[in-house]
């Protein structure tokens, strides 16, 4: 028999018997296991010391303690799927889904849910949520250059940190939520749209220069604006792989190659009403 599918896997385990820190266990006592193979990591450790993966338990805190969620989705899916056909981007589809599903897994990232054509995913650490969002928009421009038409992805993201709620099965909601989908929804295929209160959050950790600022925009359902900004992912990619020494066969891009889609976004006019 074919060996299970780790999602499923994941499933089984969260899904069917859902663990404490989803309010799960009737008996009330507290176990912080991997999801994948069952071993028990050291107290703070967010990665099996068994088999490496991220430890989905110390990945979704408590209701009423603060998560990063981060949201992605493939700009103007409907029509691309018209133009290329149902096997063409099933074939899209897959290959996008690994490459976030990778990066997701190497920074320390919960799979919420799949969106159709996009993710919902929540971290603990907001520096390893834009460290997945810039990791995964390389990876994804990359492939969109070498293929061409035949690969034409262009990815917005939005990433947002405060309170959630969890639900039973891994979902969650709230107004952090919902806010990370409407910053996703303010940006252009290639960019990173973030909240004022994920930069307070990251603090020194991100060099001035790979923020833009987008203003105070208007936020569909709010009766006020929202601060928001541009994070400038080709020159951070970049940045960090040098400090990091890592060498690639690729040339790094920069935010220049990228210039029409980003300064889509910082010179969008704010003329909707506030409810629009």
């Amino acid at each position: 028999m074919a060996e299970e599918p780790e999602r499923e896997l994941w499933r089984r385990a969260n899904v069917d018997a859902p663990p404490s820190w989803l309010g799960g266990r009737p008996d009330g006592e507290e176990v912080r296991a991997c999801a994948f193979c069952g071993e028990k990591p050291p107290p703070g450790s967010s990665f099996c010391p068994n088999c490496g993966r991220a430890v989905t338990a110390s990945l979704l805190p408590q209701q009423g303690e603060a998560a990063t969620v981060l949201f992605t989705d493939i700009e103007d899916s409907t029509h691309l799927t018209e133009r290329l056909g149902d096997l063409q981007w099933e074939m899209i589809i897959d290959e996008h889904n690994e490459i976030v599903r990778e990066e997701l897994h190497r920074h320390a990232g919960f799979e919420v849910k799949l969106t159709g054509d996009g993710f919902l995913i929540v971290f603990a650490d907001a520096m390893q949520a834009l460290r997945c969002a810039a990791h995964v928009q390389e990876q994804v421009s990359s492939l969109a250059d070498l293929r061409g038409a035949a690969w034409p992805v262009s990815l917005r993201m939005g990433v947002h940190r405060g309170d959630v709620i969890l639900r039973p099965g891994g979902d969650i909601l709230g107004r952090t939520v919902n806010m990370a989908a409407r910053i996703m929804s303010k940006g252009r295929g290639g960019s990173i749209v973030v909240s004022q209160a994920l930069k307070d959050n990251v603090g020194g950790q991100i060099r001035p220069e790979f923020w833009s600022d987008m203003g105070a925009r208007r936020i569909r359902g709010l009766d006020r604006r929202e601060r928001m900004y541009l994070f400038r992912w080709p020159e951070f990619f970049a940045w960090e792989a040098e400090r990091s020494g890592l060498r690639s066969d690729r040339q790094p891009r920069t935010s220049d190659q990228l210039t029409d889609a980003l300064d889509a976004v910082l010179s969008e006019p704010e003329t909707a009403p506030v409810d629009a």
